[in-house]
């Protein structure tokens, strides 16, 4: 093809695209992953009002770690309580193929961010293993952190942090059987992850056997700092 015509014939095929979704959402108009609404977008203004923002004071829950040299404490932040109705966007965004909640969703974490004053070389979304992520098209956590990253102009690296088994999902087992499951589960790279403040970020806080596991494979390789930051914290 003409390199003359490129930039017109992707321009055609934006606008057809364009178009294609308009008459899209007209006839099916997209619902809110909260309250299942039709017409008002992925996510309405009564649903943004209802999040049970979490307290400055209440945010930051310490999760105790084992280090090389001695124990410290990981602090996870969370935006959120794991409520209705921002439980059922979570739930559209992870299990019901809806990859586009990611953006309003990080808003809250953003809101976080800057109410705690975080600082950070770079964000590391805990990654799932390949066999889920290919079950599920996306990783959750990775599409709220590269809203995130966009926002606060701080860098998101997949290859810092490495699920190097599968393991059971974790929401019907109990808070010791969660340590058991992910047990050696996270590998990180230490020349991704030496010397640098490092954030990792999840959907939801239960227990924090899965980030803690993560933060664990961090500084085991040589992170100057770890903490996390989740959108939404379990009841």
């Amino acid at each position: 093809m003409n390199t003359t015509m490129q930039p017109l014939a992707v321009r055609a095929r934006a606008q057809a695209r364009r178009w294609f979704d308009f008459v899209l959402d007209l006839l099916y108009p997209p619902r809110c992953g909260g309250c299942g609404a039709a017409g008002a977008g992925l996510w309405c203004e009564s649903c943004q009002r209802l999040v049970q923002r979490l307290p400055v004071g209440d945010q930051t829950t310490d999760y105790p770690l084992a280090t090389p040299a001695g124990k410290v404490k990981l602090a996870i932040i969370s935006a959120a309580l794991f409520a209705s109705p921002l439980r059922e966007a979570i739930h559209a965004l992870k299990y019901e193929g809806v990859p586009g909640m990611a953006e309003p969703l990080s808003m809250f974490i953003h809101e976080v961010w800057r109410q705690n004053g975080i600082h950070a070389d770079v964000i590391v979304p805990v990654p799932l293993h390949p066999r889920r992520q290919r079950e599920r098209g996306y990783n959750q956590s990775e599409l709220l952190a590269r809203q995130l990253g966009a926002c606060v102009g701080v860098p998101v690296d997949m290859c810092v942090l490495e699920r190097r088994r599968h393991t059971e999902q974790q929401v019907h087992l109990s808070a010791p059987e969660r340590r058991q499951n992910v047990l050696g589960a996270f590998a990180a790279s230490p020349m991704r992850s030496n010397g640098k403040q490092i954030v990792l970020l999840d959907d939801v806080f239960t227990t924090g056997a899965t980030l803690g596991e993560c933060a664990q494979a961090l500084l085991d390789a040589g992170a100057a700092h770890v903490c996390a930051v989740t959108l939404a914290k379990a009841l």
